[in-house]
């Protein structure tokens, strides 16, 4: 059987929302505090593969601030591709990803000014690994990645990134608990300099839902940690949050 259809417990459309304490480290530290960040996250699998998305808006919750608004938006979508579930290599998808965003600053006197996150076009190879029982599933994607950068398509001398995406069931054996999350590794520009860029995100969830006939129901924590991603340096995020399941 093709390991992502194991997936389905978790597919669907879900929103997670998070309030952010603030960020740690060396790259812009104490720049997210009294923000909320909500993820509309979506994942189908099909005769064909399946289709993963995810849409984040970043917002400001200090009414003292200028900049009270959305304040980024960033999305990604990725299709794997799996003609062969029914052979040996049911395992090996083709996939093909698109990341892009934009987003505002406060600059001076107050004005805002607005960046983009630029273009990224990735095509690569993807592994699904699984315990028997499925409750553990794990991919790895090794991918090729354009990034379209002002009008400069080759902005990076490594276009390679190394994702790796993890899924656990009742972790720790505890029944509804779920720990999931990926990490990326990939090489770009930053300053003219080549650089290694890294970013992970691990959640843990509690489906506290379960407990009064409302299983959609999940709160946690999310804990990114980063390295050259918004900043030269490393950064640590905590954050508290909700998650509903649609479906």
């Amino acid at each position: 059987m093709f390991c992502l259809l194991a997936l389905t417990a978790q597919a669907g459309t879900n929103l997670q929302i998070y309030y952010d304490f603030g960020s740690l480290g060396t790259a812009l530290p104490n720049q997210r505090t009294n923000r909320v960040t909500t993820t509309l996250e979506l994942f189908y699998p099909d005769a064909w593969g399946n289709t993963f998305a995810f849409i984040d808006f970043d917002y400001n919750i200090n009414p003292m601030d200028p900049k009270n608004t959305p304040f980024m938006a960033y999305g990604e979508i990725a299709r794997c591709l799996n003609f062969w579930q029914q052979t040996n290599a049911r395992d090996l998808s083709v996939q093909v990803e698109y990341n892009g965003g934009l987003g505002l600053f406060k600059g001076e006197g107050g004005a805002l000014g607005g960046y983009g996150i630029h273009h990224a076009a990735l095509v690569g190879l993807n592994y699904c690994l699984h315990t028997q029982d499925f409750k553990n599933i794990f991919n790895l994607e090794l991918l090729y990645k354009y990034i379209l950068s002002e009008g400069n398509g080759i902005h990076n001398n490594v276009p390679l990134q190394f994702t790796f995406v993890w899924g656990c069931d009742d972790f720790c054996t505890a029944p509804g608990l779920r720990f999931s999350g990926f990490l990326d590794v990939w090489g770009e520009k930053i300053g003219g300099q080549q650089s290694v860029v890294l970013i992970s995100e691990p959640q843990l969830w509690y489906n506290v839902g379960r407990w009064f006939k409302c299983p959609n129901l999940n709160i946690g924590t999310e804990i990114e940690f980063s390295y050259n991603f918004t900043g030269k340096g490393f950064m640590v995020n905590p954050c508290l949050g909700i998650k509903w399941c649609f479906d």
